[in-house]
């Protein structure tokens, strides 16, 4: 019995010391902790790139189906839908107004774009159909704020965020938009810095003639976009060839400075209903009879140029439904040839 006594003891004093080599040193532990947290480190950028990478193929698709709805447009009406409708022109040289109170009622469809139209092809009948026609943009502000999933880029937001100011009309929440219609290569928008402030202090950006001339007699016929006020492109209009004509494209989407003349110039606004800047773009060349504080490309921290979210460019649609990307690193002057559908600079999207 002594001896089995003595077994028991030796076995406990085994399993005794079992357990107390069973746990991790605080050393080991802090090793592995180092070890993961390295390992998260270098996977973390990996996820990142994956995640953006899906958002992209998200947004590539947002710009097919825009340009799929605006060509059925062009297949039910024959000309693609006027970049915005305006009623009223001022100054001299006159310029196309888009954002005016009194054009509330009885004006059509003043001050709307060419999303508007669109929607039918892009399965938002309802919104088109309850639209009121015989009030402009204003006038139809609660359908006009109505966030469309597909006009928003995944990489930026899903909504107009509380940072964004919306210039145009102030107070607007929803119905944002960050892809636009491509106004030409010339300079399209009088931004007539501290006098284009409204009392309210919003912005009213005009679109200036010479960005709409649709006569080849006309000084800056060659600088056209598929869009302009009032407009009627078709397909055959588009010389320079489908596929290397800019048609639609991600927009800026600044955070504005400080001083409201500095935000007419350095935010776009927002809008898919709205005509004018919230939902047109050019891709003006700093050097052919276009705003000198217009540096010109994208990504460029001025109010009428394209950009996006992307690390390093933006995706444009071409007149032929395609998609391409373009680096922000593109000649400026080459990325202008690609706004004009006619100027005969047919060049390839690089």
């Amino acid at each position: 019995m002594e001896e089995n006594v003595a077994m028991n003891r030796h076995e406990n004093g085994k399993s005794q010391t079992r357990k107390g080599k069973s746990g991790f040193t605080l050393v080991e532990l802090l090793v592995v902790i180092t070890i993961i947290g390295i390992l998260i480190a270098l996977l973390l950028p990996a996820v990142q790139a994956a995640r953006e990478a899906a958002r992209r193929v998200q947004c590539t698709n947002n710009l097919k189906q825009i340009a799929l709805a605006l060509h059925n447009y062009h297949d039910s009406n024959g000309v693609f839908p006027p970049g915005a409708i305006s009623i009223g022109q001022t100054g001299s040289p006159p310029k196309y107004e888009l954002r005016n109170e009194a054009y509330v009622e009885g004006t059509g469809r003043h001050g709307t774009s060419w999303m508007l139209l669109m929607l039918p092809f892009f399965e938002q009948t309802g919104i088109y159909e309850n639209w009121d026609f015989k009030r402009n943009v204003t006038g139809n502000r609660l359908r006009a704020e109505t966030d469309i999933p597909g006009f928003y880029c995944p990489s930026r937001r899903n909504q107009i965020r509380t940072e964004d100011r919306v210039l145009m009309f102030p107070g607007w929440s929803k119905g944002g938009t960050d892809y636009g219609g491509c106004l030409g290569r010339s300079n399209g928008f009088h931004n007539g810095g501290a006098t284009a402030i409204t009392p309210d202090g919003t912005c009213a950006h005009q679109i200036t003639q010479k960005a709409q001339h649709d006569s080849p007699k006309a000084p800056h016929w060659g600088y056209v976009g598929i869009f302009a006020p009032n407009s009627r492109t078709a397909i055959r209009d588009i010389i320079d060839g489908t596929s290397r004509t800019i048609m639609v494209g991600e927009m800026q989407r600044l955070i504005p400075p400080s001083t409201a003349a500095t935000d007419c110039i350095q935010h776009s606004h927002d809008g898919w209903a709205v005509g004018g800047v919230s939902t047109l773009f050019t891709t003006n060349i700093t050097d052919i009879g276009s705003d000198f504080q217009n540096p010109g490309g994208l990504n460029n921290w001025f109010f009428e140029s394209p950009g996006s979210e992307h690390p390093g460019g933006a995706q444009f649609g071409m007149a032929d439904g395609s998609v391409q990307w373009i680096s922000e690193n593109v000649d400026s002057v080459l990325f202008g040839w690609l706004g004009a559908r006619a100027d005969g600079q047919i060049v390839k999207v690089p």
